[in-house]
């Protein structure tokens, strides 16, 4: 199979099980809610005239962004009915575009500031994905993006005894993409964050509903055996438990 019948294979899964879910999205994503909240800090203000936000899903983040007056705004994701509820539940600006597509393969250009929320985990090459974000952003753009780090459900693996199946990248190696795409990194931050389910099948319902759930890597034999292992491995008397590592950064494109 082609590296590129790959890619489209990915592409499909993630529309299709991101389109499946969108309806549950808001309910189960508490964590990215966070996360849109956290990045939002990172906003300036008042904002610049011309931003685009990848990976816009139903629209977590693109509150913030409303909050202040917007000359241009583009809006893009991955996943049909993701945007379709983004429509359908926020009031829109009328200069707002809707670009729907995988953002590592649509021409952006004339940007003053990307955003991304709880996205870049996603890219087949995250590195490749700033260098055209970084061609995309005019003279002294910004880029400000939340993703997860290598701790993110280190216990699901374990139990499981599976490979991340995204990107899961450390502080220093975030760095080096940065620097070799053409950023300057202006400030980052890191948050470890363990939340407690009342099971693990309660934890699997969770990632599922958000539409990231890899239970299609297990067969159902090997779902139950993951079930039986997360339970007596960490377990407490809260609940099990899952930790998050959530990294967020400000970029501005070097001249």
């Amino acid at each position: 199979m082609k590296k590129n019948d790959v890619q489209l294979l990915n592409d499909e899964h993630l529309i299709d099980s991101f389109s499946r879910h969108a309806k549950t999205y808001d309910r189960y994503a508490q964590l990215q809610k966070s996360m849109a909240e956290r990045l939002a800090s990172l906003l300036p203000v008042p904002l610049p005239g011309n931003i685009l936000e990848i990976g816009c899903g139903t629209g977590l983040f693109t509150r913030h962004l409303l909050t202040q007056p917007i000359k241009q705004l583009v809006l893009n994701d991955i996943a049909p009915g993701m945007l379709e509820i983004l429509c359908d539940s926020l009031t829109l600006p009328s200069n707002t575009i809707i670009s729907p597509g995988n953002a590592e393969r649509i021409h952006f250009e004339n940007m003053d500031l990307v955003c991304a929320n709880a996205v870049f985990q996603w890219f087949q090459d995250p590195k490749k994905a700033m260098v055209k974000l970084n061609q995309a952003l005019a003279v002294n753009g910004s880029l400000i993006f939340s993703t997860f780090g290598p701790k993110t459900l280190i216990e699901f693996r374990q139990a499981a005894n599976l490979d991340s199946p995204i990107g899961l990248y450390d502080k220093d190696s975030w760095t080096d993409m940065i620097r070799d795409s053409g950023f300057a990194l202006k400030f980052w931050d890191v948050e470890i964050r363990k939340i407690f389910f009342s099971s693990s099948l309660s934890l699997l319902k969770n990632l599922q509903q958000i539409g990231a759930a890899p239970i299609r890597m297990l067969n159902t034999g090997g779902l139950r055996k993951l079930i039986r292992e997360y339970d007596s491995r960490f377990s407490t008397t809260q609940g099990v438990y899952a930790t998050w590592e959530l990294y967020y950064f400000s970029l501005v494109r070097e001249n």
